[in-house]
């Protein structure tokens, strides 16, 4: 066993239409992108695309729907199938990957239980950041990102024979990246999510390739409309195996002079937690950041490792930049689905709390005189 932290570990913690975009879709995103950046005054937002976000964000909570979507990233393409329900008792989901390994995961608001049907082995858990790649809820609060995004109608569009408005989320600087949303007009319901890089050049593509939806007041199971039942460790299947269960040891939040911290904070975000974590694996504990600009993420991971080591080749699979810098006997990784420009600027300026008080970091090098941070 290494003590450094698995790449897995870094992702489950850090944050887990059609193939080919719309040519005319895909140009008006690549304008509007290069519209904000070439512009000195900063555009204004549309209160009534921030409005259908607002509904959008609630219709994924409060409506019971099933369907298949398609995630397409670089040459992965992953196919999952999915049932959400909205109980008195919060929101139940079931996962089923349709592609590579067979995988499912049953949620029950942030309780899930995953199973590997070949290995037949299932783990236990809460698991705040497992949910399927449209759950809408990065956009929950849409007032509060449009300082870092300009936040515009697209026009109309259609996805698995459903129509749909064009929402997108035009980033303001280098240091995060543009959405492209398809909000259905009858469900509200997100049907497709694209991100695009700071040049308007596709990144990745997550879209609905059928959807169907439950009458509302039916609480009936049908054979189209199961139940999601959840195990447990005393009724799963013969033959199984659980390979983890119970909760997580609880998080320690780290004093504001204990351990590292990111500064100067790069513009637009900010520090939305700093805890102690233990490896599951290896036992060894560990800092842990989440560094937010309410919309993208990134994980900062700082733990002792005297013998530096390379980093693991399969970390893009994972569909997220990386860095690592080591600092004497400490290594340090940042992690996120946001450009690397911003992840290497997190990791270079991730720095000991005891030194965030010196000239170092009373003024943001990242800023130019004549900027201010947002």
């Amino acid at each position: 066993m290494t003590r450094g932290i698995s790449i897995g570990l870094l992702c489950s913690l850090a944050a887990i239409g059609s193939v080919k975009a719309n040519t005319l879709e895909s140009g008006t995103f690549q304008a509007r992108v290069l519209l904000v950046a070439d512009s000195s005054a900063q555009p204004v937002s549309e209160p009534g695309a921030i409005q259908l976000l607002k509904e959008m964000t609630q219709a994924m909570e409060k409506t019971d729907y099933a369907g298949t979507y398609v995630h397409l990233r670089g040459d992965q393409i992953d196919t999952t199938k999915l049932w959400h329900r909205a109980t008195a008792d919060g929101q139940q989901e079931r996962l089923q990957t349709m592609s590579g390994e067979p995988r499912e995961v049953i949620r029950h608001g942030n309780h899930c239980e995953c199973a590997w049907p070949l290995r037949k082995e299932v783990v236990f858990g809460d698991f705040p950041g497992v949910r399927s790649r449209l759950s809408g809820e990065r956009f929950e609060h849409p007032e509060a990102l449009d300082a870092n995004y300009h936040i515009v109608s697209l026009g109309a569009s259609r996805v698995a024979d459903h129509a749909c408005q064009l929402i997108g989320l035009v980033p303001r600087d280098q240091f995060r990246y543009g959405y492209k949303l398809c909000i259905g007009n009858e469900s509200n319901l997100l049907l497709r999510m694209s991100i695009y890089s700071d040049q308007g050049r596709p990144i990745e593509h997550d879209f609905f390739t059928e959807l169907h939806f439950r009458p509302r007041g039916d609480t009936t199971p049908t054979e189209a409309w199961p139940d999601i039942p959840m195990d447990t460790p005393q009724t799963i299947p013969p033959g199984y195996k659980v390979v983890e269960r119970g909760k997580a040891q609880p998080a320690e939040p780290l004093a504001p002079e204990q351990g590292w911290i990111v500064s100067p904070e790069l513009p637009g975000y900010s520090t939305k937690s700093r805890v102690w974590r233990t490896n599951p694996v290896t036992g060894h504990r560990f800092e842990h950041m989440i560094v937010t600009d309410g919309l993208s993420t990134a994980s900062v991971f700082v733990e002792d490792m005297p013998q530096p080591k390379a980093l693991n080749p399969d970390a893009a699979k994972y569909g997220m930049n990386i860095t690592v810098r080591q600092v004497g006997p400490v290594r340090l990784t940042v992690i996120g689905d946001l450009p690397m420009a911003a992840v290497e600027q997190i990791c270079k300026h991730t720095v000991p709390a005891k030194d965030a008080n010196t000239e170092r970091g009373e003024r943001n090098p990242m800023l130019s005189p004549s900027q201010e941070a947002r």
